[in-house]
């Protein structure tokens, strides 16, 4: 059903049997690598290239898990399953990483995010 649909409820937990409740978006960076354009004198572009981590960054609903033991859980496949879409999304190997922020006012919580060996999409 992925086609162009996108949005609608969406659910993450890892292998380990550890569900999120996600609060918003969650702005996915499946691949592995960046690429940049370097202009020489020449007028000519080289290009490089720098691998980096699958990853996902993510807003959370604060409800009052020890943020430290979920930043020194080891690594796990973590889903996020996309319900409207019929998409999931595997980050094989994955940890939550970041700098934990809880808003008090609206019980958000940013600054994490996944990264992981490699990612996978499952569609249907």
């Amino acid at each position: 059903m992925a086609g162009n649909n996108f949005g609608g409820e969406m659910r993450m937990r890892g292998s380990s049997g550890t569900a999120y409740t996600l609060r918003s978006a969650v702005t996915m960076n499946p691949a592995d690598l960046s690429t940049e354009a370097i202009r020489n004198q020449n007028g000519i572009n080289s290009y490089a290239a720098a691998l980096r981590a699958p990853s996902a960054e993510l807003t959370l609903e604060d409800v009052g898990d020890n943020l430290s033991d979920i930043l020194r859980a080891g690594s796990q496949d973590i889903y996020i399953v996309e319900e409207f879409s019929g998409v999931t999304h595997v980050f094989v190997s994955g940890r939550i990483t970041g700098d934990a922020q809880v808003n008090r006012e609206n019980g958000e919580l940013t600054g994490l995010m996944i990264q992981s060996d490699s990612y996978r999409r499952i569609t249907g």
